[in-house]
């Protein structure tokens, strides 16, 4: 019998790969996911991709840097999201766009993350790796021109 939990047809319910109860989508601090309504009991978490239970994460919610999951900020700091990686020295930070990390590119001379910049001429995408990295990019509908 197929597992219901990987099931790829369209289905309204999803349930826990361990106690078979149903699955539910939840919003954390680290983006969606699916947790079991059997909690506390059944302690088991599934990652959301596309809105359905995976067993691979969502890319979206990964730092671009070291891949380690990215978490939202819960201060009034403004909304933004950061790696959880912080502490081990990954400094990514990223803006909050309706709930997820805005897209991340990257400097194609070092690997750097790109950021986007105001200058005398209006704006552009510099390299986060200043002043030992001077790639900048021109803006083209709020994304570098490469």
């Amino acid at each position: 019998m197929p597992d219901p939990s990987h099931d790829s047809s369209p289905s309204k319910f999803h349930f826990c790969p361990d106690c078979k109860k149903p699955l539910r989508l939840k919003q954390g601090k680290m983006g969606p996911f699916w947790g079991c309504t059997g909690y506390p009991d059944c302690r088991t978490t599934v990652n959301d991709l596309d809105g359905k239970p995976s067993p691979e994460p969502d890319a979206q919610y990964r730092c671009p840097v070291c891949t380690r999951r990215l978490v939202r900020s819960d201060r009034g700091d403004g909304d933004y999201w950061f790696c959880s990686g912080y502490s081990k020295g990954c400094k990514v930070t990223l803006a909050d766009n309706g709930g997820i990390p805005e897209t991340a590119y990257h400097c194609h001379q070092c690997g750097q993350l790109l950021v986007k910049r105001t200058g005398k001429n209006g704006a552009f995408w510099g390299c986060s790796g200043y002043p030992d990295c001077r790639a900048s990019h021109r803006d083209k509908d709020n994304r570098p021109q490469y």
